[in-house]
């Protein structure tokens, strides 16, 4: 009896030292709970774009796997015959694929190594932008001593350009910046002088997060938030279009500059879309870089545009 008496201060001690242990536990899985409420609450409203399947808006019509070297493809400008020239972030160097054999038939080099980002051809000169604003036009480019002249774009705060287009009637470079500015909702498309080789004053354009357009995206502000990765007008319509890689979209401009469709781009097709074209026919080819699959150019058909 006495060794029982003894005994139950230290059970009374130990039942304590549970209860107070248990209350801890539960303690902190409350304050999970919570912050977990927190961050879902401060976060719900930058969540990314939601795909709808039922509702796409495009129909895959071919695809090309592209060979390893072009893993980071940025870049691609249909040539004609079945060819299209094609570059990627690392080397200074245009690849001729061709898409019917599926192969890199030809190899162009016009720089060192450097971050490359947009592709243009017009008729025998290619232009390409480095990331920093840097211009490379090659003229004769395919042929034995392709003439080389680099231009600087200077007055912007450029961190990354990634687009780049021709408009041959007026004789400039259209590009965009994509990382400038990127916590704001607006960014610019601007426009290089041919004859003059520098920037014109302005912006071309201004895609704008904040119009009606995107505000009826399914994603928040995060929808808002546009980084061009390509830009090219459509050959018979004239219409802009603006690939978006970020949350993979494709925005449509008509010839004044305003966002008239946008078309939501599943992540699992693109991964990440880099580079647009048209052919001769008028069909959209859009490329990937290497994301969980093999890099690829995608023929695609837009419905109800």
């Amino acid at each position: 009896m006495q060794a029982k008496l003894q005994n139950k201060p230290i059970l009374e001690t130990y039942f304590r030292i549970v209860m107070k242990m248990n209350r801890i536990i539960f303690g902190i899985i409350a304050a999970i709970f919570i912050l977990a409420g927190l961050i879902y609450w401060t976060f719900k409203n930058n969540s990314y774009i939601s795909f709808d399947e039922d509702n796409k808006t495009y129909t895959i019509e071919e695809k090309w796997e592209l060979p390893s070297i072009l893993n980071e493809i940025s870049g691609l400008s249909y040539l004609g015959n079945n060819e299209m020239a094609c570059i990627q972030d690392e080397d200074g160097v245009i690849f001729i694929f061709n898409l019917e054999t599926s192969k890199i038939t030809s190899r162009i080099e016009f720089g060192e190594s450097g971050d490359y980002e947009g592709l243009v051809v017009a008729q025998d000169t290619a232009y390409v932008l480095r990331s920093d604003g840097k211009i490379y036009e090659i003229k004769n480019f395919r042929g034995k001593a392709p003439k080389i002249d680099t231009y600087q774009i200077s007055g912007l705060d450029i961190n990354e350009a990634e687009s780049l287009e021709i408009d041959v009637k007026n004789n400039r470079l259209l590009f965009a910046v994509k990382e400038y500015n990127n916590r704001k909702d607006t960014k610019g498309i601007y426009s290089f002088d041919l004859s003059t080789k520098s920037l014109e004053k302005g912006r071309h354009f201004t895609l704008d997060g904040n119009d009606e357009i995107y505000r009826n995206l399914v994603g928040g502000r995060s929808s808002r938030i546009i980084r061009p990765s390509a830009i090219r007008f459509h050959p018979k319509t004239g219409e802009l279009y603006v690939l978006e890689g970020n949350q993979p979209k494709l925005i449509i401009l008509d010839e004044e500059g305003n966002e008239v469709k946008i078309h939501i781009l599943n992540t699992e097709t693109f991964p990440q879309p880099e580079a647009l074209d048209f052919d001769e026919e008028n069909r959209l080819y859009i490329s990937n870089e290497s994301r969980r699959q093999p890099a690829n150019i995608l023929r695609v058909k837009l419905e109800n545009n």
